[in-house]
């Protein structure tokens, strides 16, 4: 009999067109010829029980701003119940320190044998392997605001974070959230307005130095490939799929 294997899983819902990306990529890195080859994975997607990261990062402390980490240990459950002991979630920005910290406390405390897979340290050592040290970030105001990549990019580390001016920021936030072109709302197809903000942006982290890219928010991989950015692309989301069917089952990652 075949040896069962720990189920892969996967917090999604965070949004929910990015966790389904984030199967994609589990699929498309696996060695598999048929059905039976691929490894088991679950996918959880409740947007409803997680709030908005950004939101909360933004207005930390002010009342009705619950911390996503509660939600995302509810599904973390969810998933354990089902056998999954492999974890990761979904986005960039629910790995900020205040919400990361306090999500993986309570998983460590309650779920027995799950490994969390933070796919921002997933990221910083893939870049580190491959020698990318200037590289640019395109993320979410959260994720800006929180510099939660700068905990793994250090320079202490050697590398150099190239960060778009604040008023580009906020229209990469927009590319990403608004409800009238941005991927969120409108994620299959990704309208051509976010994409040319964010190519602009790309551009111009490009001529002031950067020589690598961070896909620093799970929907952008949605509105970005290689063939659209001069510069080599580095997507958490897809680096910590590679990882979890490396951890998973290391003979079925395609190299």
């Amino acid at each position: 009999m075949e040896t069962v294997r720990p189920l892969v899983g996967i917090i999604g819902g965070v949004g929910p067109s990015a966790g389904l990306d984030f199967m994609r990529n589990i699929f498309a890195n696996t060695r598999a010829v048929k059905d039976q080859d691929h490894i088991d994975s679950v996918l959880i997607s409740c947007p409803a029980l997680i709030p908005d990261r950004t939101e909360f990062l933004l207005n930390e402390g002010k009342p009705g701003y619950e911390n996503p980490a509660y939600g995302m240990f509810e599904c973390a459950k969810r998933l354990y119940r089902t056998g999954a002991r492999y974890i990761s979630v979904a986005c960039n920005t629910a790995h900020a320190d205040h919400i990361f910290t306090p999500f993986r406390a309570l998983v460590e405390d309650s779920l027995p044998g799950v490994i969390i897979i933070n796919i921002l340290e997933t990221c910083a050592s893939h870049a580190k392997e491959t020698g990318a040290k200037r590289v640019g970030l395109l993320a979410t105001r959260g994720t800006y605001k929180s510099r939660v990549y700068h905990e793994y990019f250090t320079a202490e580390a050697g590398f150099v974070l190239y960060e778009p001016d604040a008023d580009a920021q906020g229209k990469i936030h927009a590319a990403i959230y608004s409800e009238d072109f941005g991927i969120k709302a409108h994620p299959d197809p990704v309208t051509a307005k976010a994409k040319t903000i964010l190519k602009d942006e790309i551009a111009r982290l490009a001529g002031q130095g950067a020589e690598a890219l961070i896909l620093g928010c799970t929907e952008l991989p949605l509105a970005i490939n290689p063939s659209d950015s001069p510069l080599p692309l580095l997507d958490p989301a897809l680096l910590s799929a590679r990882r979890l069917i490396r951890l998973s089952s290391p003979e079925k990652l395609i190299p």
